[in-house]
């Protein structure tokens, strides 16, 4: 059914604040599934390798393609709905369907099955990043968004976090209860039960995104009530208003998402290969620190760039992100080709993550604040579409394809991750330090026109 075309005034107040924050952290929970959803087979590389008889290079592929290339395009589809239809029920949907899906993984039997169940956990979780931006920015004001984003965005990280603790101790009682047999389903390996465990709380998450209101949309042009070719027009030609500031967003943002794939994906067998940690243990440790530093490195960046704005810089999330991401480099650089053993290279891994999870919420305050409300979601969907296509394809990709086809061993694995993490932070440095007058004049701009 079709929202009511009425839209609240300039003057309207917003929501109950409380039940606001209860919206985030609904929201915030399925973030947290849908990343567990997404990451546990970056704990699973060992068994699905050996099972399957697969290379770095396929497993890279499992990891970023499927899922990264079909998540970006069903954004774009989703987002024109989300823009018009309840935002609420396209993410009750969306749970669903990657739930189930994340179920199939469990019944792979070779490359290609997994492949295509990969397939439908990223076409369900593309109803997730649009609506919820979008839900969001109709919640709260602006000099409140940036730590709401910053919340919603920390179930990212928790997601992967509890996806490294949880699934780690969840594989190591998996494997001593060894290949079962489920009835009908016959034979199955710890990775599959897995993925079936995976599965079951985005399920329960879904009836409880029920409880959720749909908010009035806010501050919508003349234009939002008029039809969907004209509105699509007027996306366009916005987007090419305020080219410049685009670019320096979606490219920045996207190669920091590569990175971070890259190392979400890879982490685990990082530990294993170079400090001979066994899988539970790496997940263990890898788990625990996204859950500590990485959530509250979102959390510092949603405070941080509160705390900009209100010095005077009205560019928080942008200046924020460029500020945390200057000593990424050369973090990576002792984490991966220096530290002498394990622990020393989890103390490099917190602080990375602390400054490496700052961007994270940030990305969508920074877009939601230059964008008038009825192309937000437009907006989000092709952000979402360019990172994932940079970030999640290309990022366990090129990490698998380094090790396999540039250095040709498995064990040289923190060389490829050395690669990915300290070219592409500093390029990131350079594009926003270049773009920060853009995207000022940009926000003046959107703000003039009381969008």
């Amino acid at each position: 059914m079709h929202e009511q075309a009425r839209a609240p005034t300039a003057e309207a107040p917003w929501p109950n604040q409380t039940y606001a924050w209860y919206v985030v952290i609904i929201l915030f929970f399925a973030a947290v599934v849908s990343f567990l959803d997404r990451q546990i087979i970056a704990l699973l590389v060992s068994d699905i390798k050996a099972d399957l008889g697969l290379s770095d290079f396929e497993i890279g592929l499992l990891q970023g393609p499927p899922f990264g290339i079909f998540y970006a395009l069903m954004s774009v589809p989703i987002a024109l709905l989300a823009d018009t239809r309840s935002r609420r029920n396209i993410i009750v949907a969306g749970v669903t369907f990657w739930s189930m899906a994340t179920a199939a993984c469990g019944l792979a039997g070779n490359f290609w099955h997994l492949f295509l169940a990969r397939i439908g956990v990223g076409v369900g979780e593309a109803t997730l990043g649009p609506s919820a931006y979008s839900i969001i920015s109709d919640y709260f004001p602006k000099n409140k968004l940036s730590m709401a984003m910053a919340v919603f965005t920390m179930g990212n990280l928790m997601g992967v976090g509890i996806a490294m603790v949880l699934g780690g101790a969840l594989i190591a009682v998996l494997r001593e209860m060894g290949t079962i047999t489920l009835g009908p389903l016959g034979e199955m390996a710890p990775w599959h039960l897995a993925f079936f465990a995976a599965a079951v709380p985005g399920l329960l998450l879904a009836l409880l995104m029920l409880t959720v209101r749909e908010p009035l949309r806010r501050g919508r042009t003349a234009a939002a009530a008029t039809g969907s070719k004209q509105q699509l027009a007027e996306f366009v030609q916005f987007v090419k208003d305020h080219r410049g500031t685009f670019f320096t967003l979606f490219a920045s943002y996207s190669l920091l998402v590569l990175v971070a794939y890259g190392n979400f994906a890879w982490m685990v067998a990082f530990f294993s290969r170079s400090f001979g940690w066994d899988a539970p243990k790496s997940g263990y440790v890898y788990g625990l620190v996204v859950l500590t530093f990485g959530t509250s490195g979102a959390f510092f960046g949603g405070w941080f760039a509160s705390w900009l704005d209100r010095r005077g810089y009205r560019d928080g999330p942008f200046r924020a992100t460029l500020i945390c991401t200057i000593p990424a480099a050369p973090i990576a650089a002792l984490m991966f080709l220096w530290a002498p053993d394990g622990w020393w290279a989890a103390g490099f891994l917190a602080a990375w993550q602390f400054l490496g999870g700052v961007p994270s919420g940030l990305s969508g305050a920074a877009m939601m604040s230059i964008t008038p409300n009825q192309m937000r979601a437009k907006i989000s969907s092709f952000y979402l579409f360019v990172s994932n296509i940079v970030g999640i394809t290309l990022g366990a990709t090129t990490v698998g394809f380094l090790t396999t086809h540039v250095f040709g061993d498995d064990n040289q694995l923190n060389l490829s991750l050395a690669v990915v993490n300290c070219v592409f932070p500093p390029v990131v440095v350079v594009l926003m330090f270049l773009g920060m007058k853009k995207y000022r004049k940009s926000l003046e701009e959107t703000e003039a026109a009381g969008a």
